[in-house]
C-alpha cells in the first residue's frame, strides 16, 4: 500500500442508499452507476460492497470496464452502455447486457445473433428524448419495432431515457417534455411488443425533483457517494471518499530559497516545507498548486505552495505542529471537493473522476 490513498466511508454510501431508497415506491429498483471507475471512487470496492445491497443492476460505460468488474467477482447484472461493434463474444462470455442506442447497432447485434445461434439475449433500449447524444429517435421507433418484432432472440429487459437538466429549474419546462416523450415512446413499445420491461429515466437529481417519473428503476450516480447536484440535499446525502497521504519529508529554509519548477515559491522569512508523496499524476490538478488550496493536518489548514509535480507536492508547515509521518487530508468529508470544482471553474464529477487508478481505495 501507498501512504497515499483514497478512503471510502462504508457506512456513509450505506447511508446514502437507504436515502434514496427512501425516496422511492416499493418494488421500484435501483441501478448503481460505475462508469469512469464510479466515477473515480473504486468500482471493484464500491461494488463489492453494493452487492450486499438491495441493488438489481450495476452499470458501466464501456465492456472493458464490466469485463474487469466480471474478472475480480462481481455477480450483478451489468448493464454496458456505450458497447463497441466488436465486442459481440465478450458479451456472451462475461454475461454482460449492452444498451442499444442505434439501430446500427441493433442490426450487426441482430446478425451476430443468427449467426451463433444464440438465444435469450437481453439488451436495454435507449431513447433520445431530448439531450441528443445517444438513443433511438422517436421518429425511429417503428423500424425499431420492426426489427424488434423480428427478432425474438432479443430479450428487452429495459428501455430507458436520460434527462438533459434535471438538475436545473430553469429548464423544468423542458424536463417534464422529456418525461412525456418517452412514457409515450414506452407506452407504444409495449403495446407493440407484447412484453414487459423496466422504465428507467432519472439520475440522482431526477429522482429528488420529479417522483413522478421513478417508474421501475432508478439510476443513481453522483448522490450514491454523497454528492449533491440538487439544492436542499446537503444535508441529507454524505460524502463518503477521503484522499489521504503522509508527510514524508520536511525542510527548514531561509528566506531567499525557493520551491519547485520555475522556482514558482520564494521563501520570505524562515519556513518548514513538507513533501507529500502524490501529485498530479493521482489527479491532483496543477492548477492547486502556489498557494490555490490547502490540505489539512491535525487540524490545521496548510497552504500549497509550489509548483504541484507529477509525484509530490510542498506544504508550508510553518507555525503547525506537524511532523514527518503526520496523516494529511487532501480531500475529505466536508465542502472541500466543492471548493476545489470551484477554483477551477469545472463541476465536482470531474474532479473525482480524475483520481488515478494508482491510488489504492480502502474501503472502511
Amino acid at each position: 500500500m501507498r501512504e497515499s490513498y483514497i478512503e471510502i466511508d462504508g457506512n456513509r454510501l450505506k447511508h446514502n442508499l437507504n436515502l434514496i431508497k427512501k425516496h422511492l415506491d416499493p418494488g421500484t429498483k435501483i441501478l448503481a452507476n460505475l462508469k469512469a471507475n464510479a466515477y473515480g471512487l473504486g468500482a471493484y470496492e464500491i461494488g463489492s460492497f453494493l452487492e450486499q445491497s438491495e441493488v438489481t443492476y450495476f452499470s458501466v460505460a464501456y465492456i472493458n470496464e464490466a469485463i474487469a468488474l466480471r474478472q475480480k467477482g462481481i455477480h450483478t447484472n451489468l448493464l454496458v452502455f456505450n458497447p463497441s461493434f466488436d465486442s459481440f463474444d465478450e458479451l456472451i462470455t462475461y454475461n454482460l447486457e449492452p444498451q442499444i442506442g442505434s439501430l446500427a447497432y441493433l442490426n450487426k447485434l441482430t446478425e451476430y445473433i443468427s449467426r451463433g445461434n444464440i438465444t435469450g439475449l437481453p439488451v436495454h433500449i435507449k431513447l433520445d428524448t431530448g439531450m441528443h447524444r445517444a438513443g433511438i429517435m422517436p421518429e425511429e421507433l417503428y423500424k425499431l419495432i420492426q426489427i424488434l418484432q423480428q427478432n425474438k432472440n432479443i430479450v428487452v429487459k429495459s428501455v430507458f431515457s436520460h434527462l438533459a437538466a434535471a438538475e436545473d429549474p430553469e429548464e423544468d419546462a423542458f424536463t417534464r417534455k422529456q418525461i412525456e416523450t418517452f412514457e409515450l415512446i414506452t407506452n407504444k413499445l409495449s403495446a407493440n411488443l407484447n412484453s414487459k420491461f423496466f422504465r428507467h429515466l432519472l439520475n440522482t437529481a431526477g429522482i429528488f425533483r420529479f417522483p413522478q417519473a421513478r417508474y421501475d428503476m432508478v439510476r443513481p450516480g453522483l448522490g450514491l457517494f454523497g454528492l449533491y447536484p440538487v439544492a436542499g440535499q446537503e444535508d441529507s446525502l454524505q460524502p463518503i471518499a477521503r484522499v489521504k497521504t503522509k508527510i514524508n519529508q520536511i525542510k527548514e529554509l531561509k528566506a531567499g530559497d525557493t520551491v519547485g519548477y520555475n522556482r514558482r515559491y520564494k521563501v520570505t522569512d524562515n519556513k518548514r516545507i513538507g513533501l507529500l508523496p502524490l501529485g498530479y499524476a493521482d489527479g491532483i490538478d496543477r492548477r492547486l498548486g502556489n498557494g490555490n488550496f490547502y490540505v489539512k493536518c491535525k487540524g490545521y489548514n496548510i497552504p500549497v505552495v509550489g509548483t504541484i509535480n507529477m509525484d509530490s507536492i510542498n506544504i508550508d508547515l510553518s507555525d503547525t505542529p506537524c511532523r514527518q509521518g503526520d496523516e494529511v487530508i487532501v480531500f475529505d468529508n466536508d465542502r472541500s471537493i466543492y471548493d476545489i470544482a470551484c477554483r477551477l471553474n469545472t463541476i465536482p464529477y470531474e474532479i473525482i473522476a480524475g483520481l488515478s487508478e494508482r491510488l489504492p481505495r480502502k474501503i472502511i
